[in-house]
């Protein structure tokens, strides 16, 4: 939570920082700095510095996906933001599921420190990447435009607003999930060692293969409005699902969670294309304020779980039946929202 705060507060003049050091100059020193501190979190042993090295790392990760998606929208053809913004979204997403086989492996003969040093050296291949290939692009005429100003255009537009609210919505899914998912599950008999290992795998699998077609029918076909409402509607219902099935037969919740995550990809897919069709690369704070809408989602998941703790033990479902309720009162958002074809 004040990973998300202070992240936050980090990026409200990021359009001053890489209009005064360029795309490229701020990319790659925000890089270096993380190769740094992820290797000063791997290596030291003070239960008061790791706390603020996984903050520090927080930020950094937060501007870096912030400056990768300033790259994007510089050579992304308008007619081509859903193609690429799934594409963008499906390798993204299959880091984050290949990346726990990856560490699980390592830890298997070596230790966090290990890990985190591997981590650290996978951010080398970036930077020469990022210096062979984005170094000459052209800068865009950036806007002074901060954060808290980004937030002001953002929500007066019933366009960006609705892809910002679809955004935070999949954010706050995603911590509830992560957070809530594994506690509920073994509260009901399911060990964790069967949810990490059989239960999760599969659920991951929609958001590796969907978004690039997604975003396709979004560019050729469809838009973006009615798949995303279709995502809406799956997300509310299999959310909901959760606070009523209490099995332990492991198909039936690789159905759910596989279900879950397909409306996810939906939601996160026209989210992004929708909105990065209405922001350019010129509006760094606008690009900013969308990608903290997830820093922003599990800051007010964790402030909802704080202060329903007491009822969790009684009630833990409960969580899933907010998440449902609130999932379900965001499309009144979204129906007014102006489709792109």
């Amino acid at each position: 939570m004040l990973g998300s705060i202070l992240a936050l507060i980090a990026s409200i003049n990021i359009a001053k920082s890489v209009k005064k050091f360029h795309t490229y100059g701020f990319t790659f020193g925000v890089a270096i700095a993380e190769i740094i501190v992820i290797s000063l979190f791997g290596y030291t042993q003070s239960i008061y510095l790791l706390p603020v090295f996984f903050i520090i790392h927080y930020i950094l990760q937060v501007l870096l996906y912030i400056s990768l998606n300033i790259f994007i929208e510089n050579f992304t053809l308008h007619a081509k933001v859903g193609s690429v913004r799934g594409l963008f979204l499906a390798v993204f997403n299959l880091a984050v599921l290949i990346s726990p086989f990856i560490g699980g492996s390592l830890l298997k003969f070596y230790s966090f420190t290990t890990l985190y040093m591997v981590a650290a050296c996978m951010l080398i291949p970036y930077l020469i990447f990022v210096h062979k290939y984005l170094k000459h692009i052209r800068e865009p005429a950036y806007h002074q435009i901060n954060l808290f100003g980004a937030a002001k255009v953002a929500f007066k537009n019933k366009n960006l607003r609705a892809a910002i609210i679809g955004e935070l919505v999949v954010s706050s899914f995603y911590a509830t999930m992560v957070i809530y998912s594994p506690l509920y599950l073994t509260s009901i008999g399911i060990p964790l060692t069967d949810y990490m290992m059989v239960i999760l795998p599969f659920a991951l699998i929609p958001l590796v293969v969907l978004p690039y077609e997604l975003g396709y029918l979004a560019d050729k076909k469809f838009g973006e409005k009615e798949m995303l409402i279709i995502g809406l509607l799956i997300l509310t219902v299999t959310t909901l699902l959760f606070a009523v099935i209490t099995t332990t037969t492991l198909w039936v919740w690789v159905v759910l969670l596989i279900a879950s995550r397909i409306g996810a990809s939906f939601v996160e897919t026209m989210s992004f294309s929708y909105y990065f069709k209405k922001v350019g690369a010129e509006d760094p704070s606008l690009t900013a304020l969308f990608i903290n809408t997830q820093g922003l989602g599990m800051f007010i998941v964790g402030t909802i779980g704080v202060i329903v703790t007491p009822f969790l033990n009684e009630r833990p479902q409960l969580m899933f039946i907010i998440l449902g309720c609130a999932i379900l009162w965001s499309i009144s958002y979204v129906l007014p929202m102006k489709d792109t074809r």
